[in-house]
């Protein structure tokens, strides 16, 4: 028994008209009356009595309408509530496309092992979220944690490096060891900018004392900071990254970070959500795991940091 056709006999039913069901359910009278036919030759009863401009149920079809609707109710509950179950388990979250692919998706399969019926919903956006609109349940985003009316806690910090191919190194200043290298040696290459991160570059070559560089070097530009990384693999330049992007890159040997100077800068990235989403155990679940991540790679930024802060005062001296 189709369905579609208890539908149209439900429909048919309320309205005491074929040609209102028809309107509702987009199909023409005339097929509403051949699928009221159908199903009166299926079950051998007429569920309809027909007149010139309306129908009525016969004391078969009252009863059999009746057991229709309760069945529908219960195919509808039944939706819903598979749906309310999916809502329960589903974490929808927002992350910015770089952070997202570098540092978030090489992390996600602990979050599954701890979490496996969690099913996330992960969208990328630089737009900040209104989680006015819409199911979102928390956001990524970077900043200086100051976001009004918004719950957030930091993850960790911007530490940004200078980075380029182990070959282009190598090109241009031969087999060097790679901590050899001077800030204004980067005149040399060419400095890989990114639109989303205009002062990056700027920051760095100041924090370090070498500012000319900006003006003496080759520049090209990309749209997002993950095609400048891209670009830096690819051996067309140097390209300044927060080393907790560049890090997998750097240890398996496609990168090298020749500088011991990273620049800490004030911003960073941001666990953000509505103060009311907190408490829900898939959101805590999530941010527990997500604390513990930025906490290893926050002390491991923090380890290079003292390596780091031992060598600044030989570059100074230079």
């Amino acid at each position: 028994m189709n369905l579609n056709s208890l539908k149209i006999v439900e429909s048919a039913a309320r309205h005491q008209n074929f040609t209102r069901a028809g309107e509702e359910q987009f199909i023409t009278a005339s097929a509403v009356s051949q699928r009221v036919k159908g199903l009166e030759e299926q079950l051998r009863f007429k569920i309809f009595q027909r007149r010139k401009n309306a129908v009525s149920l016969t004391p078969e079809g009252e009863e059999f309408v009746r057991k229709v609707r309760e069945a529908l109710d219960r195919i509808v509950a039944a939706g819903l509530e598979v749906r309310r179950r999916e809502h329960e388990h589903m974490l929808k979250i927002s992350v910015l496309p770089t952070f997202a692919t570098r540092w978030l998706m090489p992390r996600l399969s602990s979050f599954q092992e701890e979490q496996p019926d969690t099913h996330l919903h992960m969208s990328t956006s630089y737009d900040e979220t209104d989680f006015r609109q819409g199911d979102l349940d928390l956001e990524i985003r970077y900043g200086d944690g100051r976001f009004p009316g918004l719950y957030s806690e930091p993850l960790f910090r911007e530490d940004l490096t200078p980075v380029c191919s182990v070959s282009l190194f190598r090109r241009i200043l031969g087999d060097r060891p790679f901590t050899d290298m001077h800030p204004s040696e980067l005149s040399r290459f060419t400095l890989l900018h990114s639109d989303t991160c205009t002062s990056n570059w700027k920051s760095w070559l100041e924090h370090v004392g070498a500012p000319q560089v900006m003006d003496e070097a080759p520049a090209m530009s990309f749209d997002s900071c993950m095609l400048s990384f891209q670009a830096a693999n690819a051996g067309l330049g140097f390209a300044v990254a927060n080393r907790a992007y560049v890090q997998e890159d750097i240890d398996e040997g496609r990168l090298v970070a020749p500088f011991r100077v990273e620049h800490p800068n004030r911003m960073g990235w941001h666990f953000v959500c509505p103060k009311g989403n907190l408490g829900s155990p898939k959101l805590e679940a999530f941010r527990a795991w997500l604390r513990r991540e930025a906490e290893k790679t926050q002390a491991r930024l923090d380890e290079r940091k003292k390596e780091y802060e031992a060598w600044r005062p030989q570059l100074a001296a230079e």
